[in-house]
């Protein structure tokens, strides 16, 4: 099918903040971020009941069934709006694709395709950074079938996929964060209040009374995951747990978020200075990387410099290869960094009297931790 255009008329206009980078003590949280009632320009790239191509603005997404107009509209508008969103937080991390001119999404019927993907067991969604592809199952989003269609369920919901899309848009941080603030960002995003394609910022508090409430529906809130290990815990041991003991797993994600969110609302003085603080070492460390890269590319370019098989060059003696930034000569040097950084929200703190301080400030919120 030849590609073709439609639109999805949302009558206001654009909610977006943009934040240029400031210090963190005047950073401020906007009220309500998305793309409210604009009008979202859905391409059709090509459709059949069995595979179709939707693009939008800054996403193009497959998926292995046709969708209705009305579930489309909101997965169009809920990719837009968490795009908004990661721009518009005070964390300054512009989100852009690092392979194309929009961000990829694979949207499987089942469990089984989901898996053949090799996403991990348990899992909802899994975000893949090599192949920069996100890839979530109907099921995860609350999709069921509609004659040969698929349309929204009474279980539509769309947390999984605002929690991997944080992910694909901190793609270029990924690599030198901690598994515990991947995931504790994509929780605090995912479980910020969203409707009609508009997060309600201002009103996180809910979104955590709300998270909070339906965990002890679903059983029991966790006990919060010993800081000691969770802090230097690495993605392979994370997706360990993950795919070996759901229950652990759930104390992961649940403390990985328990940090996120104090240190954006609760610790110091409230105003996610810490947070914010912590981000700006970490992006400083981020941009000498890619512009070590850079200068690499640039540099195997110059006469002299040949390519050798599997990615690797040499060049002739007296050539003055582009300095490597510190964190990428060793392992030890990477675990200097990120335990430098760490210090950043510990502030002298020890992983104890931390902890003491994240369950007396939650108890003041109402909320009890086990």
């Amino acid at each position: 099918m030849s590609a073709n255009k439609w639109m999805f008329s949302l009558k206001s206009s654009l909610i977006a903040l943009a934040f240029a980078f400031v210090p963190a003590a005047f950073a401020q949280m906007p009220d309500r971020v998305g793309v409210e009632g604009n009008s979202v320009e859905v391409e059709v790239v090509s459709e059949t009941d069995e595979l179709a191509v939707y693009r939008t603005k800054h996403f193009e997404f497959t998926s292995e069934g046709k969708l209705t107009k009305t579930l489309l509209r909101d997965v169009a508008r809920n990719f837009e709006a968490t795009h908004e969103l990661l721009k518009a937080l005070p964390w300054n991390i512009d989100p852009k694709p690092e392979g194309g001119d929009r961000f990829k999404a694979l949207l499987v019927p089942s469990r089984a395709r989901y898996e053949e993907e090799g996403a991990p067991k348990n899992s909802g969604g899994v975000y893949f950074r090599s192949r920069q592809l996100f890839i979530i199952p109907f099921e995860s989003l609350g999709i069921r079938p509609m004659g040969k269609s698929y349309t929204k369920s009474t279980d539509y919901n769309s947390d999984t996929l605002v929690h991997e899309l944080t992910h694909q848009m901190m793609n270029a941080w990924l690599p030198i964060l901690p598994q515990w603030v991947v995931e504790g960002t994509a929780e605090y995003t995912s479980i910020l209040p969203l409707r009609l394609g508009v997060f309600r910022v201002s009103t996180a508090k809910t979104g955590l009374r709300d998270y909070i409430d339906s965990l002890k529906q679903r059983g029991a809130v966790p006990e919060p995951y010993p800081l000691g290990k969770l802090f230097w815990m690495s993605n392979e041991e994370w997706n360990a747990i993950l795919a070996a003991n759901p229950a652990e797993s759930q104390s992961l994600y649940f403390t990985s978020y328990l940090l996120v969110y104090f240190f954006m609302h609760l610790d110091g003085s409230g105003d996610g200075a810490p947070f914010i603080n912590y981000l700006n070492t970490v992006r400083t460390e981020k941009n000498k990387i890619e512009s070590y890269y850079s200068q690499v590319e640039a540099f195997k370019k110059q006469p002299g410099v040949e390519s050798l098989p599997n990615g690797r060059y040499r060049w002739p003696a007296g050539m003055q290869h582009p300095e490597i930034p510190k964190i990428l000569e060793s392992e030890a040097t990477r675990n200097e960094f990120e335990k430098a950084s760490l210090e950043t929200l510990l502030t002298g703190r020890t992983n104890e009297e931390l902890m003491d301080q994240i369950r007396s400030a939650y108890r003041k919120l109402g909320v009890r931790l086990p």
